[in-house]
């Protein structure tokens, strides 16, 4: 490792599960909870909400409220995971490649690479959990406990409770899963048992918990889910504005529903239970897919880090090969990987999870992006797609068909897979590209701009691809002004993302501002980007000589992006000449178009 750089939140959450078998933590569950809770508050958003009242509520759960000036809990505690922190870095952890420390005064903690990390040998897999992977059984048990409203507001409570109900009927609705009774919760519960106790006693395999509470106008939802040995295998947390509570829990509750989901066809049918390795696989899974939802560079980097581990720790588990898989489709997509190297990498994971599991919806799912994007057969892909959701509701599935569906130029079709996916789960920033894409490639414009927050400060918080998209639906649809306003949130979320490197110089030079395009384009040899980049650039610029040998490049590169230039409106000066008309001649149609005309 380079001890120049910041761990990642991976390696920082692989470290957790190091201290939590550390002899310094033996015994010291609420401890290790309170670790848990303050280093994914700081992965989430750098602990900006770590207080004393605010852990000592979600991990310590007063009643009434946690109030510091009359309860020194939290600072005892921290005190105590202080000195255990450095207990174990001075003893078993001092070779530890990842170290957690929490800094006097403070409850943020501090996250730093070991200088001196023990030599591991680079080829050995990544071990998991002991015990086997599967078990006889009949699907996985899970117990959902009340969720807890930390501010104890009675309107608060009231929606904790409408969410643990919402919980309890969505789970209970998943193949291969059992969900414990809300009665027979609850009255564990009230009881005040802890996990291990509850989980022998009920024989579940997971347990989930959660906390709401509120800041300002929003609602913030936590969700934890764990293994029997009261362990956190797996957290997340859905942000929200604070009105139409019913609708909010049923997106919370459909989203948990469409990530806990165990993928396995003999899961599915009740045949066999989750063992300790699955356990652990797919609380890493889970991870995973968190990150792949990002879709940015860095989080897919980290994603395919944490497949791979999975894949070579526990051999037959399918999941890990089928998001290799998925990831190398997604850099492909954004430019970040070449054609090739995607390809042979993403067609081995794929066969290899199809051995494991021919059934596994996760896999023919992988393996019609690979059709779709890679190899450009659209008839396969419809075929494995259209098994996959026959198999299972999967949201992936449904958002990627509805994708090609848009190349193929069948809209409502699209959009009827895209509320499916929407309905599966509703919290995706990988749904949010795909409609935004999808909607400006279709030259939905108004309906673009319509469907997301409006043009001001909110727009921070939208991915980089959904501000370009709608930034350009504004350009198009006659509305300069909406675009000039996303021009700041664009030139932040797009700083590194090849696919997008011009898209503020892009932008201004559409609203007539094509200063800093002419400075780019000039030295685009010198800034990674990919050649679709280039070509929009050259495009927004009407040079039209950069921009033919841009696309020309592109397609030689096979780049994802050239699937839309018989749809993308920023070509549209140029779609009558003839040197875009030979490009468009390079440009071999999907599949089914060839065989349907």
């Amino acid at each position: 490792m380079d001890p120049t750089k910041t761990p990642s939140p991976w390696a920082v959450r692989e470290q957790v599960d190091r201290l939590r078998a550390s002899p310094q933590f033996a015994g010291s569950e609420r401890l290790l909870a309170f670790l848990h809770f303050i280093v994914e508050e700081t992965l989430k958003d750098g602990g900006a909400t770590l207080r004393e009242a605010v852990i000592g509520n979600a991990v310590y759960g007063r009643e009434p409220p946690y109030d510091p000036r009359i309860d020194s809990t939290v600072r005892v505690e921290a005190r105590r995971l202080r000195r255990k922190l450095e207990d174990h870095y001075a003893g078993p952890g001092r070779a530890d490649p990842v170290v957690v420390s929490l800094p006097t005064g403070g409850y943020i903690p501090h996250f730093s690479l070991n200088t001196a990390p023990p030599a591991v040998e680079p080829d050995a897999p990544t071990p998991l959990a002991e015990g086997p992977t599967y078990t006889p059984g009949f699907g996985a048990a899970v117990a959902v406990m009340p969720l807890r409203a930390l501010s104890r507001a009675p309107e608060d409570e009231s929606f904790a409770d409408g969410l643990t109900d919402e919980l309890i009927y969505a789970l209970g609705r998943a193949q291969g899963l059992r969900v414990a009774s809300r009665a027979v919760a609850f009255q564990a519960h009230d009881q005040g048992w802890t996990v291990p106790a509850l989980a022998r006693e009920l024989g579940v395999d997971a347990v989930l918990q959660g906390t709401v509470r509120r800041q300002g106008g929003m609602l913030r939802v936590t969700v934890e889910v764990s293994n029997p040995k009261g362990f956190v295998i797996w957290s997340d947390r859905f942000d929200a504005p604070d009105h139409e509570h019913l609708r909010l829990q049923e997106r919370i509750a459909a989203t948990v529903l469409s990530r806990v989901r165990l993928d396995s066809s003999a899961m599915r049918a009740s045949r066999i239970a989750p063992g300790p390795v699955a356990l652990e696989a797919h609380a890493r899974i889970y991870r995973a897919r968190q990150l792949q939802d990002q879709q940015t560079p860095t989080a897919l980097y980290e994603a395919l880090e944490i497949f791979q581990r999975v894949a070579e720790g526990a051999a037959d588990f399918a999941r890990g090969h089928s998001g290799v898989a998925d990831c190398q489709c997604d850099l492909f997509r954004l430019g970040l990987v070449g054609h090739a190297e995607a390809k042979a990498t993403a067609d081995a994971a794929v066969r290899r999870a199809l051995e494991i599991d021919p059934q596994s919806v996760e896999a023919l799912t992988a393996r019609a992006t690979v059709a779709a994007w890679l190899d450009r057969d659209a008839p396969a892909a419809e075929a494995d797609f259209a098994r996959a959701l026959r198999l299972g509701d999967h949201a992936r599935a449904a958002r990627l068909y509805g994708v090609l569906l848009t190349i193929l130029d069948r809209q409502e079709e699209a959009e009827h897979l895209f509320r499916e996916a929407r309905a599966i789960e509703p919290f995706s920033v990988q749904q949010d590209i795909a409609e935004a894409i999808s909607h400006y490639q279709g030259r939905r414009h108004a309906q673009l701009i319509a469907a997301g927050p409006p043009a001001d400060g909110q727009a921070a918080g939208l991915s980089a691809e959904v501000l370009v998209c709608r930034a350009l639906a504004h350009v198009f649809g006659g509305d300069p002004d909406g675009a000039r306003a996303l021009v700041g949130p664009i030139e932040r979320a797009t700083a590194k993302h090849p696919d997008l490197v011009y898209a503020r110089a892009e932008i201004e030079a559409w609203l007539g501002e094509p200063e800093r395009g002419w400075r780019l384009l000039a030295t685009s040899d010198t800034v990674p980007a990919t050649a679709f980049a280039r070509a929009t650039l050259a495009a927004a610029l009407n040079d039209e000589a950069r921009g033919l040998a841009a696309l020309n490049h592109a397609i030689d590169r096979r780049e994802l992006s050239t699937v839309w230039l018989r749809t993308d409106s920023r070509f549209d000066a140029w779609r009558d000449r003839p040197g875009f008309q030979a490009v468009m001649g390079r440009l071999l149609p999907p599949k089914a178009a060839v065989q349907a005309g």
